[in-house]
């Protein structure tokens, strides 16, 4: 009988075939949608952590406490050699990066603007990220004395172009002002104008001598295998080194762990609105065919259909009339995304907005399987709440009302 009547509802849905195949189109439309803006804003969102994490922040900093509050050189990492030798041994540690840093002020003949000023070494095992940024010169390699390496929009700021002379202006570890003047040997250009305007990068020999300290090492910053993984990897190394700063990235950067936290989130609420929409939709139309059908219906229940079966052939109806439209859906989200995903999708008509944000101009969607299952398990509950309510409008029917009603 439950076969009868699974049969029953696979048959009624195509009585009116317009009708039926304009909701699963919408359907259709509503998933490949829905599939689609959630895997590129996904990506846009990932892209982003990813990007920030790689050029900014790292996964765990180490520092000296009292270093952060005033870039005040003089507080370098005591006895850095032993520490870095110690996390070179390290298994889940996959890249070391260190510098001495100070802040100040780069100056050209045209223009002036603050600074970070990086002191990294060119034989370092590590090379800064900002070297697969690098557009003009080279990095820290064709100037004999002091080179420097400028971010674009730095350089457009100062007016400077490759070979071009500026003084850094800023602070040595006996408190002294201090500047020396040096020579533009290569110019990056990231994502985020942001970091080129304020970031520039020299030999630490040069930025050390300098300062007034040889061996000076301010930030040691560590890239693991998994970043998700930092947090409990800061909390230990902190247990060993009790008078160092060691922090994760989410701790440095909270406003990165709230974008990691709510990607998920952000996707599934994209979803279950548009569910939402059509869910009144397949209700809507439900409410029609029960309402034409009317005497139809009565004529069941006079003949001895109960009400269980009833319902069931209402609910099979709504549920075929919602999932015929689901794979198809999916199939089409799934054909987009990994088309878009190997092509991308070029926004660099608002490169200028994206780069002050720290965005990419190409996005590559993409979507873990698992959120396909998702979307077919969130579909079919919408598919069977959008039943209830037209059969139980069915279950009020009375069989002799409804088969005079014309």
């Amino acid at each position: 009988m439950i076969r009868k009547i699974i049969t029953l509802g696979w048959k009624n849905i195509w009585r009116n075939p317009t009708r039926s195949g304009v909701v699963i189109i919408a359907v259709l439309l509503g998933i490949w949608a829905g599939v689609f803006i959630s895997a590129f804003f996904n990506s846009m969102a990932q892209g982003y952590l990813q990007n920030q994490l790689d050029l900014t922040v790292g996964h765990i900093q180490i520092t000296n406490p009292q270093f952060g509050d005033q870039f005040n050189p003089k507080y370098n990492i005591e006895e850095v050699q032993s520490l870095l030798d110690t996390l070179a041994e390290q298994k889940h540690i996959q890249q070391i990066e260190y510098e001495s840093q100070s802040t100040g002020l780069a100056q050209s003949a045209a223009n002036s603007y603050g600074v970070t000023i990086h002191g990294v070494d060119t034989t370092h095992t590590s090379p800064p990220p900002v070297i697969q940024y690098l557009k003009q010169g080279d990095f820290l390699q064709s100037i004999d004395r002091n080179p420097i390496l400028i971010g674009k929009a730095l350089a457009e700021r100062l007016k400077l172009d490759l070979r071009s002379k500026l003084v850094l202006s800023f602070q040595d570890v006996d408190g002294n002002i201090t500047a020396g003047a040096f020579r533009v040997a290569g110019i990056f250009d990231s994502f985020n104008s942001k970091y080129d305007k304020r970031n520039v990068f020299v030999l630490r020999s040069d930025l050390n001598r300098l300062l007034g300290k040889k061996d000076l090492i301010h930030k040691i910053t560590l890239k693991l295998g998994n970043f998700t993984n930092a947090p409990q990897q800061a909390e230990q190394l902190s247990g060993s080194y009790p008078d160092l700063k060691i922090a994760s990235w989410a701790a440095i950067a909270p406003e990165l762990e709230y974008v990691f936290s709510m990607t998920d989130v952000s996707m599934y609420v994209v979803m279950v609105i548009i569910i939402i929409a059509l869910v009144f939709s397949i209700i809507n139309t439900m409410l029609m065919a029960v309402m034409e059908r009317t005497r139809e219906l009565g004529m069941l229940m006079a003949i001895g259909m109960n009400k269980r079966r009833l319902f069931g052939m209402v609910l099979s109806e709504t549920f075929f009339l919602t999932m015929v439209g689901t794979p198809l859906g999916l199939l089409f989200s799934w054909i987009t995304v990994s088309i878009l995903g190997t092509t991308g999708i070029d926004l660099s008509a608002f490169a200028q907005g994206l780069n002050a944000y720290g965005m990419e101009t190409v996005i590559y969607p993409k979507l873990n399987a698992s959120y396909y299952w998702h979307i077919t398990l969130l579909i079919s509950v919408a598919a069977i709440l959008s039943a209830l309510y037209p059969a139980w409008k069915t279950l009020k029917l009375k069989p002799v009302e409804a088969i005079r009603k014309i």
